[in-house]
């Protein structure tokens, strides 16, 4: 019977979704501000900066990949510039990223993020900034960081090693102060030097529930007198971070937002990765706009796209709520649906609208205010015809 309620409802949606494929008096509640943003990463970024010795090769470059974003019917970017606790743009905190011109450290021949600033703001296009908070490393090498890495710096340092952990990769300490003051202070000078429209979190919060990460710093919290259990402290360190981002941003330039992206599965954000995303959508003070992630489509019987939808519309109350779609998986198998769920498997494979379905759902929807689209690099792909077809179709309920 589930499997069946699924499947009607989408194929009501496949039919009545038309009615509502474009932006008009149908959808009265989506206004000039209404979001429609593509994540661009560093790994897409990267082919950009590493393949452009010069500013002018990278914005004449990078002008193109903005334009070929809007003329899709984007008007936001969401661009990747800390991928590593390295950065893409002139920092005090971060050295340049080794994404960014090859070798951690370097010199930075030209800010790609400034750049990136003004060829948005020429095209019309709102700018996000996004930023990973804790990760470090994508290995767990130490000595592959530069020197003026404040992760190496710190590991080297017996009474700052906690401030770091190191495990298949390298992450910061979420339960460190110093770690904590570190992010808020490279979110501030984003903020204070660059005219972007946000700040972007994705969602990659505690790496691990293994107790040794911040084992030193619990036991220093209970001998104190805390009381806490250990995932409800660890939950509230991540959740202190996110107050302290929000109001640094207000701090410094109020229409700044603060926004986050995390996973769309409720449970598993608040109990493996600790983040209280339940919180912060309820009581003000921690985020401008939330943006789950619901990478699924409308048969997968886990987590089906319009029930996961709803059960957002319904949980969200004090900040915007944006939608991350998954581009990423047109023509491919959903490896998220179950074994014994052939049509969820394949539905990425047997459809080339999938997305522009979710876009027109979306759309009927009051609370929404828009959507994410992962990635660039699809948003723009030639070559693969079910990502073509699907992009197409995008394009027509835009």
């Amino acid at each position: 019977m589930k499997k069946f309620l699924i499947c009607f409802l989408s194929i009501l949606l496949m039919f009545g979704g038309c009615a509502y494929s474009a932006r008009g008096v149908e959808n009265e509640h989506i206004d000039a501000v209404y979001v429609k943003s593509v994540w661009m990463s560093y790994y897409e970024l990267e082919k950009y900066t590493s393949g452009c010795d010069t500013a002018k090769e990278f914005e004449k470059k990078i002008r193109s990949a903005f334009q070929n974003a809007k003329s899709t019917g984007m008007n936001t970017i969401t661009v990747q510039v800390r991928p590593c606790a390295d950065a893409f743009y002139k920092s005090d905190y971060y050295p340049v990223s080794e994404y960014c011109f090859g070798v951690q450290g370097s010199e930075l021949k030209y800010d790609p993020l400034m750049i990136m600033v003004e060829q948005a703001r020429k095209l019309g296009l709102r700018i996000e900034a996004w930023v990973n908070p804790y990760r470090v490393s994508q290995n767990s090498d130490i000595s592959k960081l530069s020197d003026g890495n404040m992760a190496k710096i710190w590991y080297m340092d017996n009474k700052k090693k906690s401030n770091v952990y190191i495990n298949d990769k390298i992450y910061y300490n979420p339960a460190s102060n110093d770690v904590k003051e570190l992010i808020i202070n490279g979110v501030k000078e984003i903020v204070q030097n660059y005219n972007v429209d946000a700040i972007h979190f994705d969602d990659y919060f505690y790496p691990t529930t293994n107790k040794k990460i911040d084992e030193k710093e619990y036991e220093e919290y209970t001998k104190k007198g805390g009381k806490l259990l250990l995932s409800q402290w660890r939950r509230d360190n991540v959740s202190d971070l996110i107050k302290k981002v929000y109001s640094a941003i207000k701090e410094i330039n109020p229409s700044v937002e603060f926004g986050v992206s995390p996973q769309a599965k409720i449970s598993a954000d608040k109990n493996t990765l600790y983040a209280d995303v339940e919180r912060w959508v309820t009581q003000e003070g921690f985020l401008d706009y939330i943006c789950p992630q619901v990478y699924f489509g409308f048969y997968n019987e886990a987590q089906p796209f319009i029930s996961t939808v709803k059960s957002w519309c319904d949980l969200v109350t004090s900040c915007k709520l944006y939608f991350g779609l998954a581009l990423y998986k047109a023509g491919q198998e959903d490896r998220y649906a179950s074994p014994d769920q052939p049509y969820a498997i394949n539905e990425f494979k047997n459809s080339s609208d999938v997305i522009s379905r979710q876009i027109s759902y979306l759309y009927q929807l009051e609370k929404p205010h828009g959507f994410y689209i992962f990635s660039y690099s699809y948003l723009t792909d030639k070559d693969n015809d079910y990502v073509v077809r699907e992009v197409k179709n995008i394009k027509s309920v835009i």
